[in-house]
């Protein structure tokens, strides 16, 4: 009797926690092969938070963005054959209606994706790799 009260209270603390993960990798894009890809970074963290955002810029450098509140609009030429990830840790407010997460990513003009999250805790990742 015992073990079934603890997995009650196990349960219950676990159905009140709402930790969503969005974990995607499309791999290497199907597209045609050039020298340089215009990459285009999007999100809009809701206002009453903030997020941390990461990503690469053309020199291979890691870009953090601490407490980084509002739109983030970030274009970065890369070259051919490079390594991409995205991602958005942000700790949404509770409201009414429900507060979500807008992110997506453009190459050339083209979405390669383009999430809405909602949830609680959210992290977003998302890697690719340029032709």
């Amino acid at each position: 009797m015992k073990k079934y009260l603890y997995f009650f209270i196990v349960a219950l603390i676990a159905s009140s926690c709402s930790y969503t993960v969005y974990d995607m990798s499309r791999g290497e894009l199907k597209m045609a092969k050039k020298a340089t890809y215009m990459v285009n970074y999007m999100t809009d963290i809701p206002k009453g938070t903030t997020a941390t955002i990461t990503y690469s810029d053309k020199d291979n450098t890691k870009h953090i963005e601490k407490l980084y509140s509002g739109k983030l609009d970030y274009t970065v030429e890369l070259p051919s054959g490079k390594n991409c990830e995205f991602t958005v840790d942000v700790k949404l407010p509770q409201t009414t209606p429900a507060s979500s997460l807008h992110t997506y990513v453009k190459v050339d003009g083209e979405a390669i994706t383009d999430q809405t999250q909602t949830g609680k805790d959210i992290q977003f990742r998302f890697k690719f790799k340029l032709p």
